[in-house]
């Protein structure tokens, strides 16, 4: 069913729904307190956070839509080609990161937090994975943000996007290094370019999950993080020779959508968004 039949009223101007979508979005720590304490308590604080926000996420996400149908051009396809060729990609991203993934104690993760993750089992990480990432980010940063951006000017989205994702994350993790923030903006324009491409929700999600499941491998099991390191870097690389004619068709779209002016847009959109959820922390830590 086409998703403008169940929408009411005049839909919304993408920017202006994209405005009003980035606004919700990041304000939700004054408001979504009272629905995340419950899922707590019932699943433990990290566990019912996540499953609270995903729950608020697919509702978000489903209100965006309604407002704006002209964001619904998802894709349900899981073409394996793209996917494979996508994930090569977005590990090739990682190599900003080679030299903290070869030191687990660094900084950014605390000795209780190597302990944790080594002491998760695959199960629960995997599930912690799709619920506090792969499904709320996804949503939130591709569906939504760069989808309705995209309706706009779809180079100046995936710049704006992809710099907003990567910086972003210091926010979450104030002790996170240059190198891994500039990693994670070239995963986030890995990303954003998959789904611009295949407009497929569900190839963006399965990146963006293993791409978490990976380091996480590296840093518990230490006795085969070369066999780890060395079937990422095969899969980092294999995809693009074996998926040449793949990779020169997005290439020649990444070509066809680039501009100077999305260019400079996008990163002035980018730091104005970095600039309002700095601004909004301060707010919130005021409190």
């Amino acid at each position: 069913m086409d998703i403008r039949v169940i929408t009411m009223g005049l839909p919304m101007n993408p920017l202006t729904a994209f405005t009003l979508a980035f606004l919700l979005y990041i304000t939700h720590g004054f408001y979504l307190s009272g629905f995340i304490r419950p899922f707590q308590r019932r699943f433990g604080e990290i566990e019912g956070y996540w499953i609270a926000m995903s729950i608020f996420t697919v509702a978000f996400a489903v209100l965006i839509t309604l407002l704006c149908p002209e964001l619904y051009f998802v894709s349900w396809s899981f073409p394996i080609d793209y996917f494979l060729l996508f994930l090569s990609l977005s590990f090739l991203a990682f190599i900003p990161t080679v030299f903290e993934l070869r030191k687990p104690e660094s900084p950014e993760i605390s000795d209780e937090g190597v302990n944790l993750v080594k002491s998760m089992g695959f199960k629960d990480v995997a599930l912690l994975q799709v619920i506090s990432a792969a499904l709320p980010e996804e949503l939130v940063f591709r569906y939504v943000f760069l989808g309705l951006l995209s309706l706009w000017n779809p180079f100046a989205s995936l710049i704006a996007l992809s710099i907003f994702f990567g910086i972003g994350h210091k926010f979450s993790h104030p002790n996170r290094n240059w190198n891994v923030l500039i990693s994670n903006a070239l995963i986030g324009f890995v990303l954003g370019l998959a789904y611009l491409y295949t407009k497929s929700l569900p190839v963006v999600m399965a990146i963006h999950w293993l791409d978490d499941m990976v380091p996480w491998a590296f840093i518990k099991y230490e006795r085969v993080r070369g066999a780890i390191a060395g079937a990422t870097a095969l899969l980092a690389v294999l995809p693009l020779v074996l998926l040449w004619d793949k990779l020169v068709s997005v290439i020649e779209y990444l070509r066809g959508i680039y501009s100077n002016e999305g260019l400079v847009l996008g990163s002035g959109i980018a730091i104005i968004m970095l600039g309002v959820v700095y601004l909004g922390l301060r707010l919130l830590k005021s409190r």
